[in-house]
């Protein structure tokens, strides 16, 4: 694809929240490389500068209007930049955004992605563009909702952060309505993709050397494909990936406990490479914030639900979220909290003081009542409650052998570590079940798979060195 005129940019590109807008990220990247652009690693380089933003929590939300701020400076000394706004702030604020920052020159929602060397050819020209996704409550929804889908399949396989790993997006949106949750709003309704063409993505990244490959979704566990008569369930997805050969890791996030049927731990536990790991948020613990939330299960429902998986899946690990100071929630509702990691049984969770979002249920109709203290408190005390748990998960690996795959050099050299010898270096990778593993071992492993004993662990992070072979 030509870029629209003919111009080359350098692009600077900064992604803000979840794996799907990572993978949004990456889509994009392809999209723009194959216009002509150039993709830059600083600011101060580009000629146009893009965030793709998160509204899920105020502070991510805070840290792009930051940017936008000192954007505007820069703009105010006459440099000539365009600048974007992407992803799901796009879609929330729409047309107020650029009245609200008129340095903005490209309001970009989710699914207009594939749209944007077409709307960096205008702002070129200095024609503003706000390109926004149908509302849910639009009938019939216009056919420019399934455009994401052609950003999906134009993606360049050997493209990305990773050689060994990539992420395939199997349905986006969600239509669970969580009180507190914006995501309804800004991604729109559940629509799963057809299952052919997630094959034929998934082998493409796998022929071109992707070996683990993490299926996506706000919610994943829901995905269903209706063709006719015929119904393909996540778990049919998961049996026709599984057969790919040089697929040697399948993984999937994020799950939600309903809809979650033991079909799903079933294929988790007799197709051999799909991980046993489960990424299954709570929220909490309590049964009366849960029906404030609007969740739609009971304590009870997601105790069975960890039960069955840790009953059919004996090795899986699993991972939480929890929301902390959600409005009317009592010290007696965060112990349960506190009780339902004990009892789950977290590798690690991730906990957040909860922040009113405009446009959700629980921002219109709950009074904001925990005080900001109190939110600090109660998150630092599941906090510690999570390390417990984590520490004696991870202690329980130490002298045994885990196979890793290795993503490359550990970000920061931890003290816990053996220092490496000459020649070698401090390299990260991880288990089937998503645990965090450090060990030192020669140049280059990025991408390979190592067998490495378990000699030390933290909370967050385990320690080894390879094995005897």
């Amino acid at each position: 694809m030509q870029c629209p005129t003919g111009r080359q940019m350098k692009v600077y590109l900064e992604t803000m929240g979840c794996q799907m807008n990572r993978l949004d990220s990456e889509l994009l990247v392809s999209r723009l490389c194959a216009a002509g652009h150039e993709i830059v690693d600083e600011p101060g380089q580009a000629d146009a500068v893009l965030y793709n933003t998160c509204s899920v929590r105020q502070h991510a939300e805070q840290k792009v209007l930051s940017r936008l701020g000192a954007d505007g400076q820069r703009k105010l000394t006459g440099r000539k930049l365009i600048v974007g706004v992407l992803g799901c702030m796009a879609q929330r604020k729409g047309e107020q955004l650029r009245k609200d920052c008129p340095q903005v020159d490209i309001v970009c929602a989710p699914g207009q992605l594939a749209r944007l060397p077409e709307l960096l050819a205008a702002a070129s020209e200095s024609v503003p563009s706000v390109a926004l996704d149908p509302k849910r409550t639009d009938q019939p929804r216009p056919a420019g909702n399934e455009v994401i889908d052609e950003l999906d399949l134009a993606r360049d396989p050997a493209g990305g952060a990773s050689s060994s790993q990539a992420f395939v997006r199997v349905m986006r949106g969600c239509d669970k309505f969580c009180t507190y949750c914006i995501v309804p709003f800004v991604r729109g309704p559940e629509v799963s993709r057809d299952p052919a063409r997630i094959a034929e993505e998934t082998r493409r990244l796998v022929d071109a050397g992707r070996t683990e490959i993490t299926l996506l979704g706000q919610t994943v566990n829901s995905y269903r494909w209706r063709a006719g008569e015929v119904t393909v369930r996540f778990s049919d997805l998961l049996s026709r990936l599984s057969s790919l050969p040089g697929l040697r890791r399948l993984r999937f996030v994020t799950s939600h406990p309903v809809d979650f049927g033991d079909d799903i731990l079933q294929a988790m536990a007799e197709l051999a490479n799909v991980c046993p790991y489960l990424h299954c948020p709570a929220q909490s613990g309590s049964d009366a914030v849960l029906s404030r939330m609007g969740r739609r299960y009971s304590r009870a429902d997601y105790d069975g639900l960890i039960d069955r998986a840790r009953a059919i899946v004996p090795d899986v690990s699993v991972a939480g979220d929890f929301i902390v100071g959600f409005p009317g929630e009592t010290e007696r509702d965060h112990q349960a909290s506190a009780e339902l990691i004990r009892r789950s049984g977290y590798k690690n969770s991730f906990i957040f003081k909860y922040s009113p979002r405009p446009g959700t249920a629980a921002a219109r109709e709950l009074s904001d009542d925990v005080d900001a203290a109190t939110k600090k408190r109660r998150n630092g005390e599941l906090l510690v409650v999570q390390n417990e748990v984590g520490l004696a998960r991870h202690q329980a690996l130490v002298g045994k052998t885990v196979e890793v795959l290795v993503e490359g050099p550990s970000p920061r050299a931890d003290r816990q570590a053996t220092p490496a010898a000459r020649g070698e270096t401090q390299l990260l990778g991880r288990t089937v079940g998503d645990h965090i593993v450090v060990f030192n071992g020669p140049d280059g492993l990025a991408g390979e798979y190592v067998d490495v004993m378990i000699t030390g662990a933290t909370a967050l992070t385990l320690f080894g060195q390879p094995a005897q072979k």
